[in-house]
């Protein structure tokens, strides 16, 4: 197995990341540090926003939470959100994602589409399909679609994937190799040093095939954390048999 060093190097050189709007990319970056919100602050006028439509929004949320000084935590967020100090604002990304506006995120094994509903997520996601093509990336996985209104969906092939886009029934689809493996298995989840976003870190074992024993999962677990300072890893279960939308309920660990 790769060390974790070595693997999250070779995932951030195929990160990309950004924001949509409607079936276009808006912004986008390649640096796994510079957040999602930094580009509305940064890039303003690509939201359709300037410093004091995005002062205004602040501050209604600040009189929402009742803040004592709401002019100094106004001032102090925009800083501490155009600095990186703060990662997200859930306030101005509700705003834009009312507004058509979708958070995306695409890397080696994972990508994520966040919008307001899956309507305008789709639309984000034909964005992301257009530019990067995620399931033609060798060993993606999963692609998962977050609609503030509506449930989530996690899209694991790329025939689901290609039907989802387009907008076509959902056709069942089996590997012709899902005869010969076992119908469960498991992918670790964690948040690597340094870093405040939870990432994907492992899909398969050692041996360089799909973890299918639970003990061995959490053989590899125990490994991120003490070994390379992972930070809330934890174990998702596969069942490989039932349809996709299920997948991801039993997380442990």
């Amino acid at each position: 197995m790769k060390s974790f060093k070595q693997y999250i190097t070779e995932g951030r050189q195929d990160l990309v990341k950004g924001w949509t709007y409607k079936s276009k990319i808006a912004t986008s970056t390649n640096k796994y540090d510079y957040y999602h919100i930094q580009h509305v602050i940064k890039e303003p006028r690509k939201f359709g926003l300037d410093k004091k439509k995005i002062l205004k929004i602040l501050e209604d949320s600040a009189n929402s939470m009742d803040v004592p000084d709401i002019e100094a935590y106004v001032e102090d967020q925009y800083e501490s959100l155009g600095n990186g100090i703060v990662d997200n604002d859930v306030y101005i990304e509700e705003y834009l994602k009312k507004k058509g506006y979708c958070m995306f995120v695409v890397d080696k094994t994972h990508g994520s589409v966040e919008g307001w509903d899956e309507k305008s997520c789709k639309l984000g996601a034909k964005a992301v399909d257009n530019n990067y093509l995620p399931y033609e990336r060798n060993g993606f996985k999963l692609f998962e679609v977050k609609p503030i209104k509506g449930r989530p969906k996690y899209i694991t092939n790329k025939l689901d994937w290609n039907d989802w886009v387009e907008g076509k029934a959902k056709r069942k689809y089996v590997s012709p190799m899902a005869q010969f493996r076992e119908s469960v298995e498991y992918v670790i989840w964690g948040i690597p040093p340094k870093d405040k976003d939870e990432t994907l870190l492992l899909t398969t074992g050692t041996d360089g095939k799909r973890i299918t024993k639970k003990s061995d999962a959490m053989k590899l677990l125990k490994l991120l954390v003490t070994k390379h300072g992972v930070k809330k890893a934890r174990i998702q279960e596969l069942d490989v048999e039932v349809d996709p939308s299920d997948m991801f309920r039993n997380p442990f660990g």
